[in-house]
């Protein structure tokens, strides 16, 4: 598949401080990227550039098109964004008014607002939120209900920056089902993450630092460089660093994201 975003030599620096000085990723159309890195290292102005919050004139291409003031508009349709705090994106009183609202900017109909709410909360099963209230709502909730409203207008790309990092396991593990079933069906995905553990369905690992790529690769071929990752303050997860003891001696030949899976390899 062709790339469906290219950045080609990116130049940003806010106040005398330079962010990126000739930076390039590109991003394959139905891929799944995720991008880590420290605090300070780059990530999280790399997607405001990409959604264009932050301005650049270096060779940015979304979806064919160039980045810029005119093509603005026609990119943003094609991107669904959640941003950290996914509180901030409600506005309205009811989970239904906050995910049709996503869809007044775009002059939808009001039947086809309906219809599109409606099947959104189908696929993601929060029928039984709409008529509640955001603060009602739990943390894994909340993240559910973000996910709709960045989803309802059907964009060809996915941003999640740290989006689910604050909600408990169970309801992480549930959201990343879903979203390994939305790029099963061709959604390009781009996830921001802090917790390793959110990678093991992603097609791809970038590490930033300071504005560079320090690594790329497949997850678990990403994290055998563990003591790249420890120096910039990348913590593995704890399976992985057991798996990486674990092939130090030789009791296995390869990195095991899963303990039970572990466990069966070393009695077999």
């Amino acid at each position: 598949m062709g790339s469906i975003i290219k950045v080609d030599n990116l130049t940003f620096r806010y106040k005398d401080t330079f962010i990126f000085d000739k930076f390039s990723l590109e991003i394959k159309e139905g891929e799944w990227l995720s991008i880590t890195g420290a605090n300070g290292s780059g990530k999280s102005t790399l997607i405001k550039i990409i959604t264009g919050l932050l301005k650049t004139d270096s060779d940015i291409n979304i979806c064919g098109l160039k980045l810029n003031k005119e093509n603005l508009y026609s990119i943003r349709k094609n991107i669904g964004v959640i941003f950290d705090n996914p509180e901030n994106l409600f506005l309205c009183e009811t989970v239904e008014e906050d995910i049709a609202f996503c869809l007044e900017n775009l002059c939808y109909s009001k039947d086809e607002m309906r219809y599109r709410v409606g099947e959104v909360s189908n696929k993601l099963k929060i029928t039984n939120l709409l008529k509640k209230s955001p603060n009602e709502l739990s943390g894994g909730e909340k993240a559910k209900v973000a996910l709709a409203c960045a989803i309802i207008h059907k964009p060809k790309i996915l941003i999640l920056d740290e989006a689910i990092s604050m909600i408990d396991e169970n309801e992480k593990q549930k959201i990343l089902e879903i979203l390994k079933d939305m790029h099963k069906n061709g959604m390009t995905i781009i996830s921001i993450v802090h917790d390793l553990r959110e990678t093991y369905y992603s097609d791809r690992l970038v590490v930033i630092n300071d504005g560079a790529i320090m690594l790329d690769g497949t997850p678990l071929k990403v994290m055998e460089y563990d003591k790249v990752l420890n120096r910039l303050g990348i913590e593995l997860p704890f399976e992985i660093e057991l798996s990486t003891k674990l092939k130090l001696y030789g009791i296995i030949d390869n990195l095991i994201p899963n303990i039970e899976e572990m466990v069966d390899r070393i009695w077999q």
